[in-house]
């Protein structure tokens, strides 16, 4: 069927139209609008986080100024009586999106932005709402550049010193964000609060041990492991070009959200919990890696020094089931996010068991199903082993630590205004 301008005019008016807004709830929208943005724009997960959760928040207090039932995380002023919370989130959404992903088309963002306030009909109300949204997010952006998210700290981040940080094959890429555990967190006191413990020393049995486990199980070819724990790799890759490890959660909570008909409130605190969570997640964890600044399984399977560990078996050949990323191994950076976004799901909603199905950006068409959030949690840890690019310790650690994070966001953001 050929479609005739005018037509055609409302296919592509429907095609940009905001999936939330026809569903009735415009923070979902919204969340897929910036979660497509992070893949176009192919953001490192340190900073897709901290973009999601500048927006989240932006949205929340948005809402929060005209719902009035929490504290708000920067703004606690009431918003205009009568402004419209559609045209809020809209206005608040856009501001954030134009300034902070600009690699997204300017033309498809504001289409999306026109289809949303369409709807809404004209006057003081939605006037109103649109004025609130964008005084909210831009007081918010101010605060948040001061934080040093986009103000890198030169400095040498790489060593041939034996369990020391280097760059690995085949690529070499130079470390990612090395500066980033001096960003100012979101929720957390500092960025050093809930730094992990000293990874284990070169020289132990359990060292040993655990590099044993990875070369036996992360390595590329001839690996101990299933077909589905092989396929957990590019399962939960989340590199660069995919919605990201914290993105993927989001993609996971918005399914739950839309299950569980969450309202416009609900679904703003929920998704802003979350991504304060994550960006805090991400922060810490930074911070401990380049605290520690500790190698990759790989390199020490090839380089580690035997008079420092007889115990440990050398493999000169090693090839991991996954490129290991440009940044130190301790703390695992997805187990971190998953663990504190499983937990704050956990809270927010009052129960682990919680069932879901989920998809990949990495291996479309395959979709992986779970009875509860931890399920989930725990094989993002494994895939990391499996993928031959983290130890257990790097894993199990890092989930310890996101969970704390969960539950000091959870306990001291967006609560209850007392009666």
């Amino acid at each position: 069927m050929t479609l005739r301008p005018p037509a055609l005019a409302a296919a592509l008016l429907v095609l940009f139209m905001p999936c939330a807004m026809r569903a009735g709830n415009a923070v979902l929208d919204w969340n897929e609008q910036a979660l497509d943005a992070t893949r176009l724009a192919r953001n490192a997960p340190p900073q897709a986080a901290l973009y999601l959760a500048t927006f989240h928040v932006a949205i929340y207090d948005a809402v929060n100024g005209i719902d009035r039932h929490h504290k708000g995380w920067l703004v606690n002023d009431p918003a205009p009586a009568g402004a419209n919370t559609d045209a809020a989130i809209a206005s608040a959404a856009y501001t954030v999106m134009s300034e902070l992903w600009t690699w997204t088309n300017p033309r498809t963002l504001k289409i999306a932005y026109d289809a949303a306030l369409a709807p809404i009909p004209d006057g003081p109300s939605k006037s109103d709402g649109i004025a609130w949204g964008k005084k909210v997010a831009e007081a918010i952006l101010a605060k948040r550049a001061t934080s040093g998210y986009n103000k890198p700290i030169p400095g040498k981040y790489t060593s041939t010193d034996q369990g020391k940080w280097r760059e690995t094959p085949p690529t070499f890429r130079p470390p990612l964000l090395p500066f980033w555990g001096k960003v100012t967190p979101f929720v957390m006191t500092s960025q050093d609060q809930f730094r992990a413990p000293p990874p284990e020393t070169l020289g132990s049995k359990e060292y040993a041990e655990e590099l044993a486990f990875v070369a036996k199980h992360g390595v590329r070819d001839g690996a101990e492991r299933t077909d589905y724990q092989t396929l957990c790799t590019p399962f939960w890759s989340d590199d660069l070009g995919t919605a990201t490890p914290p993105g993927h959660w989001n993609v996971i909570a918005q399914d739950i959200a839309r299950r569980r008909n969450l309202t416009v409130p609900e679904a703003a605190r929920l998704f802003a919990l979350l991504n304060l969570a994550e960006a805090d997640a991400g922060i810490s964890c930074w911070e401990t890696k380049y605290y520690y600044n500790y190698w990759r399984p790989e390199t020490a399977l090839r380089e580690l020094d035997p008079k420092l560990n007889a115990q440990v078996e050398l493999h000169p050949d090693f090839i991991p089931n996954m490129s290991s990323p440009p940044f130190p191994s301790y703390t695992s950076g997805h187990s971190t996010f998953s663990a504190a976004a499983a937990r704050i799901l956990a809270l927010y909603f009052g129960t682990d068991d919680i069932p879901f199905s989920v998809n990949s950006d990495g291996l479309p068409g395959v979709v992986h199903s779970f009875k509860k959030l931890s399920e989930a949690q725990a094989e993002v840890g494994m895939s990391r082993v499996w993928g031959g690019i983290h130890t257990m310790s790097d894993n199990l650690e890092a989930q310890k630590v996101g969970m704390k994070i969960a539950d000091y966001v959870y306990a001291n953001a967006l609560v209850p205004v007392a009666n």
